[in-house]
């Protein structure tokens, strides 16, 4: 195992979530629909990862930007009371902090809709002055911000062999050729779709766009999360089904952003990629029995204790 804590960049959006509760259904145009209540909660891809990151031991640095508002002072708070290094954070004057409206239905799944703000303007220098500064062990980010920097930072990383991951969210069609060598790829099942043009809807199905993702973006791991199916691993030889826990959802806003920072965590911390998607899947059954983003995450302790609590589901994982 390494020794001492990984230190962990996650580069990506900051936003403050908008969180409308048991919503009935998506409305039409020009319809209202109404829910049983709302809060403001601080979330965003990025701004989650960084936070479970150092939830789970390491020391976690965030690139990204916020205006110079309430919910952008909200979101600072709420990230260095957890402990993120958000020295790298930039304080834009001209844009306003992401928003996002999260709407629950009763099964705790959700759809959003997304005010970029200034997380439109994440620029690669400032993804470079991290890396000038800090020698990171892995780079971690998502696609909620311009593609242009999601680019030149693979690019950064690369130039210095730090691994990167790539939490391939929100769904969207991306050439990724300028990705080929990325050290992991991971996509849900919306996202794999949106990627790949195949519905992941069985078996068959997943694997086949595993493949194609493999193709094109030739990384050392396709990992696409599937849900209550659990995950996919495939590094050009062999697929790996690797099962989650089934836990009562209650929200899964975070889930995605809290199973690929710690399975981050436990790689860098030396654990072979199947213990850290098993840790992984925990943090996340964890994370969708609670409503929120970062309140819903959880610490390393909780998630070393639910392993403990689970170890026929551990058991039947390796079967």
């Amino acid at each position: 195992m390494k020794e001492g804590k990984p230190k962990i960049l996650v580069v990506g959006s900051m936003n403050m979530d908008l969180i409308m509760y048991n919503v009935e259904r998506i409305p039409k145009m020009g319809e209202s629909i109404y829910c049983t209540g709302y809060e403001y909660v601080t979330g965003g891809k990025g701004s989650n990862q960084a936070y479970a990151a150092s939830m789970q031991g390491a020391d976690a640095y965030l690139v990204g930007r916020i205006g110079t508002d309430d919910n952008g002072r909200a979101l600072m708070k709420q990230l260095e009371e957890a402990g993120v290094d958000t020295s790298f954070v930039v304080r834009d004057e001209g844009h306003l902090t992401g928003l996002s409206t999260m709407n629950i239905d009763a099964d705790g799944n959700y759809f959003s809709i997304f005010a970029s703000g200034a997380n439109d303007h994440i620029k690669p220098e400032d993804v470079e002055r991290a890396m000038d500064q800090v020698d990171f062990d892995m780079v971690v980010m998502q696609l909620e911000m311009p593609l242009e920097t999601v680019y030149q930072t693979y690019g950064m990383a690369r130039q210095r062999e730090i691994p990167v991951f790539l939490d391939a969210g929100p769904a969207m069609s991306i050439p990724l050729e300028r990705l080929r060598g990325i050290f992991i790829i991971s996509p849900n099942e919306a996202e794999t779709a949106a990627l790949t043009g195949i519905v992941p809807d069985t078996k068959a199905h997943t694997e086949e766009a595993a493949r194609w993702l493999y193709e094109k973006a030739a990384p050392r791991y396709v990992l696409l999360k599937l849900g209550s199916r659990g995950a996919l691993l495939y590094d050009g030889r062999e697929m790996k089904w690797v099962k989650g826990y089934h836990v009562d959802a209650v929200d899964t806003t975070a889930a995605g952003d809290t199973f690929g920072a710690a399975l981050a965590v436990q790689y860098c911390k030396g654990a072979d990629m199947e213990t850290a998607i098993r840790y992984g899947h925990a943090a996340a059954a964890i994370c969708v029995m609670r409503k929120g983003g970062h309140p819903s995450i959880p610490t390393a302790k909780e998630v070393e204790r639910f392993l403990l609590e689970n170890k026929v589901g551990r058991r039947e994982q390796n079967k």
